[in-house]
């Protein structure tokens, strides 16, 4: 069965990444592309690219070559890891969440040198709840830091052509209370997945310009991202399948959303990047 941040591998040897999944259908976008230019890859043999302008989010192959497991994989290579990394997962631990819990993702998994950092997984509610209650003892046990300043001006220089003009895009990327950000520079965000509801619903509102309340927030650190909102005194779900828009929403928050709204299921749809974010409120509490 495939999962969320599991990799598929196509058979013109293209590394697939899954990001929702919406009627039974697996959705993603190509992350490294074939390319004799690019950097070498001991699965497949063969050179690539990151593909950073992927053609949107697209129903992966039906067939394909492999799929790969950050889970599976974690397990296989915990004890491969080193330094900074070794640590944290060991502080993972620590504060009472499991290795079978804990995932790796990204060009690792499939193939590729580790040339800046490790990506994890944590699957979970409820380890998504330990991790933002041991955050600050796990940055300081690793004497790193939250994303800074200078990281955030960085991906936000690096995104903004690509979202909507209206989109307070560098708020949305300083609210990664979960990321780490080592003293070189290197960020390292854990993915937090909800393995018990993995699927978003399908879309099928109205695109329009509303104002909401959030009710609850810390679940848009998940995927899906989910936060829930107060519209038209009833209470609706907001989904968003964008990657930069993890954590978009804090308890209190007053926000202009831009987005599908489908008033008849209470749902709201985030999951191109002509919708947007602007906050008409900022609420501290997550």
């Amino acid at each position: 069965m495939i999962e969320l941040l599991d990799y598929v591998l196509d058979y013109d040897d293209n590394f697939w990444i899954v990001n929702n999944i919406t009627d039974n259908k697996y959705k993603g976008y190509i992350v490294y592309r074939v390319n004799e230019t690019g950097k070498y890859n001991h699965i497949t043999k063969r050179y690539y690219l990151k593909d950073n302008d992927n053609n949107g989010i697209i129903e992966i192959p039906k067939l394909y070559k492999k799929v790969f497991k950050p889970r599976k994989f974690y397990l296989e290579n915990k004890n491969n890891l080193e330094g900074i990394w070794k640590d944290y997962v060991n502080c993972l631990n620590e504060i009472g969440i499991s290795d079978e819990d804990i995932g790796i993702f990204g060009s690792y998994l499939i193939g590729f040198d580790i040339s800046k950092d490790v990506d994890f997984s944590i699957y979970g509610k409820e380890n998504l709840h330990k991790y933002y209650d041991n955050v600050n003892y796990i940055k300081n046990k690793l004497n790193v830091t939250s994303i800074t300043t200078e990281h955030i001006n960085y991906q936000y220089d690096k995104h903004k052509v690509k979202f909507n003009e209206s989109c307070d895009l560098k708020e949305i990327i300083s609210r990664n209370w979960s990321g780490i950000e080592l003293p070189n520079g290197v960020l390292s965000t854990p993915r937090f997945i909800d393995i018990n509801n993995q699927s978003i619903p399908k879309k099928q509102g109205e695109d329009k310009l509303i104002t909401v309340k959030v009710i609850e927030g810390i679940y848009s650190a998940m995927l899906p991202r989910v936060a829930t909102v107060e519209y038209k005194n009833d209470k609706y779900k907001v989904y968003s399948t964008l990657w930069k828009f993890q954590s978009f929403a804090h308890k209190g928050d007053i926000l202009e959303i831009y987005g599908n709204i489908d008033e008849k299921n209470k749902i709201i749809m985030l999951d191109e990047n002509k919708y947007y974010i602007t906050y008409m409120y900022k609420s501290k509490t997550i």
